[in-house]
């Protein structure tokens, strides 16, 4: 599986932070280009990762490039049913807090007053890419979805009908034991799944987009 970095952290981790979700797609889709489109193929990713995933696949199909196997997407709600939230604006005190209760933040790095000083703007700037943005209409995709989620998560990121209405494909749910952060305990049956349904003699890897958090 292929990972692709975003601005300001990785390999990427000297170039300014963005925090629009819809030019952090378009940095998404100039990767997949600079790579080229082997097929079959698929997109995977978490959190804002999914949301990534799925602006990348509108992309896609605007240029008329193959389009992915399925679309993997996890850990996220729908974009028409996304709470409003602005967790973004917390205080540091409270930001810490909530960063605590979402899990998969390491302890190592809340407890640590400089680490966190680091990873703080970073983390900010994930949450106000998925905070402020703004669904725009466009037709559905024509792309099988897979939509995973945690039992526990608390979330709306389960609910698979929201996914259903954004593609004229298959729109199938799958439910894991766990939190928000469910793919940390989990990833082995992911990978399998993803396998699964490129299902052909040699599949390349499905490309992985980090989003919000450990794998955002």
């Amino acid at each position: 599986m292929e990972g692709l970095e975003l601005p300001g952290r990785g390999r990427r981790g000297l170039e300014p932070l963005c925090a629009s979700l819809e030019e952090l797609a378009d940095d998404v889709f100039r990767q997949i280009q600079q790579r080229g489109i082997a097929t079959p193929y698929a997109l995977y990713g978490h959190s804002m990762g999914a949301l990534l995933a799925f602006l990348a696949a509108h992309r896609i199909r605007a240029a008329g490039f193959a389009r992915p196997q399925a679309l993997f997407l996890s850990g996220s709600s729908a974009p028409a049913s996304r709470e409003l939230r602005r967790r973004h604006l917390l205080p540091p005190a409270e930001f810490k807090t909530m960063l605590r209760e979402l899990g998969g933040c390491p302890p190592q790095v809340l407890d640590d007053p400089e680490l966190l000083d680091f990873f703080q703007p970073i983390l900010r700037a994930d949450f106000k890419a998925v905070e402020t943005w703004h669904r725009q209409d466009q037709p559905p995709l024509d792309i099988p979805f897979v939509v995973m989620s945690g039992l526990e998560d608390d979330s709306d990121a389960g609910d698979a009908g929201g996914w259903a209405s954004e593609t004229t494909a298959e729109c199938r749910q799958m439910e894991f034991s766990g939190d928000h952060f469910f793919i940390l305990r989990h990833w082995d049956q992911i990978g399998a799944t993803i396998q699964h349904q490129l299902n052909s003699a040699t599949p390349p890897p499905p490309l992985k987009l980090r989003g919000a958090g450990v794998w955002t």
